[in-house]
C-alpha cells in the first residue's frame, strides 16, 4: 500500500485530500504542530517554521508507515501589509520564508531522497509526486503581497527547475498547484479542498508529468490561462 505525506494538515485541503488519498487506497501520514484531522490519519508534529526538523519528519513516517511516493507540502504562512509596502518585520519575514520556502526544498529534497530508495518498482506504475500548494503570486503583483509573493515565486522556481531540469529522465512528478476561479482571478474565501484534493489524487496516479504549474478551476480541471501581471487585491 503506498504512503501519502500531506504537510500542513488543517480542516480544509489538507482534510479532503486526507480523505480523498484514504479512499484512494493510501495510507495516509498527516503532519502538522497539532492534530486537528480524524484520529484515522496518523499525525506526526511538525512545525514548517522550523526547516531543520524536515529530515527528522520524514525519517519518522518512513519508519512508521514506509517512505511516501506522494508528498503534498500544504503549509502556509500568508502576509497582508497593506498599503505599507515594506511593513513586514525581519523576524517575522525570515519566519515566514522558513515556512513557504526553505522547508519545501528540504520537503523537496527529502521526498527525492525517498523516490530513490524506493526505485521504480517500489514506486510503482504512477512514479513519485511531489505537490505544493501554491497561488497566483508566482507570476502576478497584487498591493500589500511583496514578501509573500517573493515567497511563493520561490517555491514556484523550484518545482519548476525539479519538473523540468533536474529529474525529466526519472519517473518523478512535480507540481505548483494554483487554484483559480473559472475567469482566471485568484481565490480567497472560495478556496476549496476537495477541488485540491481531486486534483492532488489525479496528478499523484498519472505516470506523466503535466504542466509544472498547474493552474485549475473548480468542476473544470486544468486551465492555461493567460498570465496576468497584476491584480488589485479584492477580499
Amino acid at each position: 500500500m503506498p504512503t501519502v505525506l500531506i504537510i500542513g494538515a488543517g480542516p480544509n485541503i489538507g482534510e479532503a485530500s486526507a480523505e480523498a488519498f484514504l479512499a484512494a487506497g493510501y495510507q495516509v501520514a498527516v503532519a502538522s504542530r497539532t492534530q486537528k484531522l480524524d484520529a484515522k490519519f496518523r499525525h506526526f508534529a511538525f512545525d514548517a517554521s522550523k526547516p531543520e526538523t524536515v529530515p527528522a519528519l520524514f525519517d519518522q513516517v518512513s519508519k512508521d508507515l514506509g517512505i511516501p511516493s506522494v508528498v503534498v507540502y500544504n503549509a502556509a504562512a500568508g502576509s497582508n501589509t497593506g498599503a505599507d509596502t515594506f511593513g513586514i518585520d525581519l523576524d517575522n519575514l525570515q519566519n515566514k520564508l522558513k515556512v513557504n520556502t526553505l522547508s519545501p526544498y528540504i520537503a523537496a529534497r527529502e521526498a527525492v531522497k525517498g523516490f530513490e530508495k524506493l526505485g521504480p518498482s517500489g514506486l510503482g506504475p504512477a512514479g513519485g509526486t511531489f505537490a505544493f500548494t501554491g497561488n497566483i503570486l508566482n507570476i502576478t503583483a497584487a498591493p500589500g503581497f511583496l514578501a509573500f509573493g517573493m515567497q511563493k515565486s520561490a517555491s514556484a522556481h523550484l518545482i519548476q527547475n525539479l519538473a523540468l531540469a533536474a529529474y525529466v529522465d526519472k519517473p518523478y512528478k512535480f507540481y505548483y498547484v494554483d487554484q483559480r476561479r473559472a475567469d482566471g482571478h485568484y481565490v480567497t474565501s472560495d478556496l476549496d479542498g476537495p477541488a485540491h484534493a481531486e486534483v492532488f489524487v489525479e496528478l499523484a496516479k498519472d505516470p506523466k508529468q503535466r504542466p509544472w504549474d498547474y493552474t485549475f478551476a473548480k468542476g473544470v480541471g486544468y486551465v492555461a490561462f493567460p498570465r496576468q501581471e497584476y491584480m488589485d487585491w479584492v477580499p
